[in-house]
């Protein structure tokens, strides 16, 4: 319950009816690098014990080493499905780009615009969503100079 809350709760920050949308917005345009790792941390929550992805493997990401096995590649479409980076395995370009704008603090959004411009298309033509969104998560890292990911 609390897991899909906290996500109803983020989405809906981003929908025009949301109540929570003006406030919610006010404290967003301050968010530091701490808050946005905690917030990581809670949908990594979510996630690794889904695809039962051990906490060294799940670590590995933030320094580019991405297993290759069908769980690891399904928890990275977990989370980005989550985060509403992407949609099973297809990046959500609007969403994204309005999210950067809203959420991230001025200084790393034009890196994660960059490294958006650069992987919107990574994932079409793969239809194993798994795969797809791991390819796009690798596009992030090797387009954006400051990645991070839960």
């Amino acid at each position: 319950r609390f897991r899909r809350g906290v996500r109803e709760l983020f989405v809906c920050v981003f929908k025009p009816e949301c109540p929570f949308r003006e406030r919610r917005q006010r404290q967003l345009l301050g968010i530091t690098q701490e808050q946005l790792e905690t917030t990581a941390k809670t949908f990594r929550q979510v996630c690794q014990p889904k695809f039962q992805i051990p906490d060294a493997v799940a670590d590995d990401v933030k320094r580019g080493i991405f297993a290759e096995t069908k769980e690891f590649k399904c928890y990275i479409s977990c989370l980005l499905d989550i985060m509403q980076v992407a949609r099973k395995g297809k990046v959500n370009y609007e969403k994204s780009l309005k999210q950067i704008d809203t959420v991230l603090p001025d200084a790393i959004k034009p890196a994660f615009r960059a490294g958006l411009e650069a992987c919107k298309d990574v994932g079409r033509g793969i239809k194993d969503h798994c795969e797809a969104s791991s390819i796009l998560l690798q596009c992030f890292y090797k387009n954006n100079p400051m990645y991070m990911f839960p």
